[in-house]
């Protein structure tokens, strides 16, 4: 559908209208309660608006790398978590808040999250039928590491 950005933004004038001109995580707003993930999410560059089924994340910090906090949210781990304290078809901006967000993190442990989730992005845009698993796969060995799962943990999210 046709947008047109120049009459939006002069009948919107709050604090959302001006959204569009920051990079943002967008997620799928509207998923099935039963799908093994849920949380999926993307950045979008500044310059796009969202229709109403999706969700977005604006970061106050704009020299923070979106990447990182992408391969988090995209992790097993949150969706795992997700799965248990979210029981509706809705992903809620509110729940997405309300996911724990790992204490110990910092350049050493950020830094290679955001390399994969790059990896991931530049691929997916080369093709969006590309395999990405193995890099997944790696994020989430990451993040089980960041959160300080034990192995017996670990099992329990991947479900063996």
């Amino acid at each position: 559908m046709f947008l047109d950005s120049r009459r939006y933004l002069s009948e919107n004038k709050g604090e959302k209208s001006s959204h569009h001109r920051v990079a943002r995580i967008v997620m799928q707003g509207i998923t099935g309660v039963n799908e093994k993930t849920r949380l999926k999410m993307t950045i979008i560059q500044p310059g796009t608006f969202c229709g109403n089924s999706a969700n977005y994340m604006v970061f106050d910090n704009q020299t923070e790398n979106l990447n990182y906090y992408l391969g988090i949210l995209n992790s097993k781990l949150l969706n795992f978590i997700f799965s248990k304290f979210s029981t509706n078809s809705n992903v809620n901006g509110y729940e997405v808040d309300n996911l724990p967000h790992p204490k110990n993190a910092d350049k050493t442990n950020k830094e290679p999250i955001e390399k994969l989730a790059d990896r991931i992005l530049a691929a997916k845009r080369a093709n969006p039928q590309a395999d990405t698993s193995e890099w997944e796969g790696e994020i989430d060995q990451l993040v089980y590491e960041l959160y300080g799962l034990t192995e017996e943990e670990i099992k329990i999210v991947g479900g063996k």
